[in-house]
């Protein structure tokens, strides 16, 4: 073998190892890219997670949410204003969730979460004055949710 097949020969096996090399850090960034996203959505439903029990450990805030749940019309521009703040908070983590397909294409536990999001008539309020700009953001979370509002509704009158 003279010094030009030897180089060819080099070239090739420098390639191929080039080639592995690629494959082998393009599998490990999907891998990362996967586990970032898990990290996310974890980190997401434990902030939800601790928002809703700052809500029911909190006297004042568990009582602010019955009320605007069970008779909306009755709060004052102050405790709109906080119920506003708490369920947009509320609302902003759901987006965060649906973006990241949190359960994949399994829509179960989206429909028992937004039914309970939007069980009483205050709830459904929020929704009608200030939650759908949220979930306009996504236009398939607003058609899902505005599907189990319109049962909701439909049940209520």
């Amino acid at each position: 073998m003279d010094w030009d097949q030897l180089a060819i020969v080099g070239q090739l096996v420098t390639g191929a190892a080039t080639l592995a090399v690629a494959v082998f850090l393009s599998s490990q960034l999907r891998i990362q890219h996967r586990d970032s996203e898990r990290d996310f959505a974890f980190a997401n439903e434990t902030k939800q997670q601790d928002l809703l029990a700052s809500y029911y450990s909190d006297e004042s805030a568990a009582n602010l949410l019955w009320k605007a749940s069970n008779a909306y019309e009755s709060l004052s521009p102050l405790e709109l204003n906080r119920f506003r703040l708490m369920y947009q908070q509320m609302y902003l983590h759901q987006l965060n969730s649906w973006r990241l397909k949190r359960d994949g294409d399994d829509l179960r536990r989206w429909r028992l979460q937004w039914s309970r999001i939007l069980a009483a008539p205050g709830q459904r309020r929020y929704l009608e004055e200030w939650g759908r700009p949220i979930l306009e953001l996504d236009p398939e979370l607003l058609e899902f949710v505005d599907e189990i509002y319109q049962e909701l509704e439909n049940q209520a009158a």
